[in-house]
């Protein structure tokens, strides 16, 4: 017991470990990392069957770290016993909602960040709620009072509150399944259709004397000519459509095409993937220029990195997060797995050496 305690008194949050291949062999190294904010794409994390003196459960928080191409984890973090037995919803701003798998209560927290310090470290509970969440989106970090949490269900709706609410706002949405974002150029939530009707309804769908910021069906200009030969590359796939809004404030509308894997392809698939049943193709960017009034299609998008998944799309500057590869877009889904696309040649860079860790496909925002 006396040693049990003392390891336990010694737990550092600031040890990493790491997988590396050496003459195709795999072994683990310890050392000392700096967890200054930086995107990272959630694994699922490693139960300890241990505690610290103050009751809480023992994980090892597992993770991609794109800047360095590897697996890291960080061990001894702590999570409360609630999150430990729930499932991870959405993440926004580089917080996670996790939804209890028994009682459907729900917890917004930044434990799953390593980069959240351990005095920042919180759990905040949230309302229940009876709709299927599938997305979230934050208008500030939930460190700032006026903080409102946006949550899409998978129906004709989403539903708001403020972090103290007894209870969530629904508000009514013209179509399903939309993807969403908070921006912080006009500050408010923007809700993208990606039916192919024309959409002719109201565009502003709350009233804001509620207090609530405004959510709006975005509008999109009209898009630029995509050329021929992207066009025969891409013919014949499925797209999903997203938004999403850089530092500086420019919009991009970006397509996520990929294709289903016929019968004969999905049985060469060994594990771990035998869990993905599509292929991606590439991505479309149109970036919304109000001058011109149209959305450009382009294959340059400077030293911007989007971050497309379970999450909120998001935007980051590669120079502020060394190791980034600029102009791309870095993907994760359940279906096509996870890595990079470069917009400049139009290669995709899949990562193929996959951790024996069950992966959330939710990309966690550097921590504001």
């Amino acid at each position: 017991m006396s040693q049990l305690l003392l390891r336990l008194a010694k737990i550092s949050s600031s040890s990493i470990w790491k997988k590396k291949k050496h003459h195709g062999l795999c072994f683990s190294e310890f050392r000392s990392l700096s967890t200054a904010a930086t995107p990272y794409l959630l694994y699922g994390e490693t139960e300890k069957y241990e505690m610290t003196l103050s009751c809480e459960p023992l994980v090892d928080l597992n993770l991609y770290d794109p800047r360095k191409d590897e697996t890291v984890s960080f061990p001894d973090r702590t999570l409360t016993k609630p999150l430990l037995a729930s499932m991870k919803v959405g993440s926004s701003r580089g917080w996670v909602l996790a939804k209890n798998l028994y009682d459907s209560t729900l917890h917004l927290t930044n434990m799953y960040n390593p980069c959240a310090s351990a005095s920042s470290r919180k759990v905040i509970s949230l309302p229940p709620i009876k709709e299927g969440i599938f997305r979230i989106s934050l208008s500030a970090s939930p460190d700032q009072e006026d903080c409102v949490v946006a949550a899409k269900s998978t129906g004709k709706s989403i539903s708001m509150c403020r972090l103290g609410d007894s209870d969530w706002t629904p508000i009514k949405t013209p179509f399903y399944g939309s993807k969403m974002i908070y921006s912080e150029r006009d500050g408010k939530f923007y809700l993208h259709n990606e039916s192919k009707e024309e959409y002719s309804g109201p565009i502003d769908l709350v009233d804001t004397s509620s207090g609530f910021p405004q959510v709006s069906v975005y509008q999109s200009f009209p898009y630029s000519e995509i050329p021929k030969s992207r066009l025969e590359q891409l013919s014949s796939t499925i797209k999903s459509q997203h938004i999403v809004e850089s530092p500086s404030g420019e919009s991009f509308i970006v397509h996520w095409h990929y294709e289903c894997l016929n019968i004969e392809e999905l049985e060469t698939l060994s594990p771990p993937y035998q869990s993905y049943t599509e292929k991606l193709r590439g991505f479309v960017v149109f970036r919304q220029d109000p001058e011109q009034r149209i959305a450009s299609y382009t294959e340059d998008i400077g030293g911007l990195c989007i971050f497309l998944g379970g999450n909120e799309a998001f935007c980051v500057s590669a120079t502020e997060y060394p190791g980034l590869k600029p102009n791309s877009i870095y993907f994760a889904s359940f279906e096509t797995g996870f890595g990079f696309y470069d917009l400049s040649s139009n290669t995709v860079h899949q990562v193929i050496n996959l951790p024996p860790f069950a992966c959330n496909y939710k990309w966690l925002a550097p921590l504001q």
